[in-house]
C-alpha cells in the first residue's frame, strides 16, 4: 500500500512539473516575443532547472542570448539543440549564424572517411542499446551452431554454419562499435570558448609556450582533464591544453 502511494505522489510531481515547465515556457516565449531577453532566459533557465531538456527549450535559449550579442552561450545552446533534434533545419541555420560571429577561423581536416563511418555507427544507439544487441546476436549464433551440430544432412550443416560465422562476427563487431562508443563518450566531449580570450598553451601549466590564442564562441574537443587544465584538440587537428574555466562542455 505504502508502495503505491509512493508511486502515485510520484507520478503527482512529474505531472505537476511538467505543467509548471510548460507554462513558464509559454511566459518565457511571451517576454521574448516583447523583446525582453534577459526575461525570457531566466524562464528558460528555471525550467533546465527542473531537469526538463528539449530542442525547443535550447533553441529559444540560444536565440535569447544571439539577440544579446552573446557568441558564446548562443552556440552552446544551439549546440545542445542540437544534440537532441539532429536534423532540424532552423537549428543548424541559426547555429551557421552565430558561428559566423565568431573571430577564429580554424580550418578542418578532412575528415578520415573510416573513422567518420565508424563514429556513424556507433553513435547511431546508446550503449544500453548495443548491449541488447550484443547478446541477442551472440545467442542466436550459439542457436545456430548448435542446430548445425544436431543436423545430419550437409546442404543444412553448411547453411546453419554460414549463420552462426555470420551471426557471430555481427556480434564481434557489435561488441567493437560498443566499445568505441564508450571510447568516445568517456575520453571525448565537445565544449564551447566562453572566455573573450584565452591562450591554448602547450602544457598544462602557465610557464608552458602559447601556442595561439583563441576567442569566445570557438568549438574544441575536450580529450582529457588534469587539475584545472584540459587537454582539447581544434577542429584542425592541434591539440593543447586550456584552463577549465574558460570552457564549457555541450553535453547535458
Amino acid at each position: 500500500m505504502r508502495m503505491c502511494l509512493t508511486l502515485f505522489l510520484f507520478l503527482c510531481a512529474i505531472c505537476l512539473q511538467a505543467q509548471d515547465a510548460e507554462t513558464i515556457f509559454s511566459q518565457a516565449n511571451k517576454n521574448y516575443n516583447l523583446g525582453s531577453y534577459e526575461e525570457a532566459l531566466k524562464g528558460y533557465d528555471s525550467i533546465v532547472q527542473l531537469g526538463v531538456h528539449s530542442s525547443e527549450l535550447y533553441f529559444n535559449m540560444g536565440n535569447a542570448h544571439y539577440k544579446l550579442n552573446r557568441i558564446a552561450p548562443s552556440i552552446l545552446n544551439y549546440e545542445k539543440a542540437q544534440l537532441l533534434d539532429p536534423t532540424n533545419e532552423d537549428i543548424q541555420h541559426n547555429l551557421r549564424f552565430a558561428q559566423n560571429m565568431t573571430i577564429d577561423v580554424i580550418e578542418e581536416l578532412p575528415a578520415n572517411a573510416i573513422d567518420s563511418v565508424v563514429a556513424g555507427l556507433s553513435g547511431a544507439f546508446s550503449l544500453p542499446f548495443w548491449s541488447v544487441l550484443i547478446i541477442a546476436l551472440f545467442a542466436l549464433a550459439c542457436f545456430s551452431f548448435v542446430a548445425y551440430v544436431q543436423r545430419s544432412q550437409s546442404q543444412q550443416k553448411r547453411r546453419f554454419f554460414a549463420l552462426s560465422l555470420l551471426l557471430g562476427i555481427l556480434s564481434l563487431s557489435s561488441f567493437g562499435l560498443a566499445l568505441d562508443k564508450q571510447f568516445r563518450d568517456v575520453h571525448q566531449s565537445e565544449a564551447v570558448i566562453f572566455a573573450q580570450t584565452t591562450d591554448f598553451r602547450s602544457e598544462p601549466n602557465l610557464r608552458s609556450e602559447v601556442l595561439v590564442q583563441l576567442h569566445e564562441g570557438t568549438k574544441v574537443i575536450v580529450e582529457d582533464q588534469v587539475e584545472q587544465w584540459v587537454k582539447v584538440r581544434l577542429a584542425n587537428g592541434t591539440v593543447g591544453w586550456l584552463t577549465q574555466s574558460d570552457v564549457q562542455r555541450i553535453a547535458f
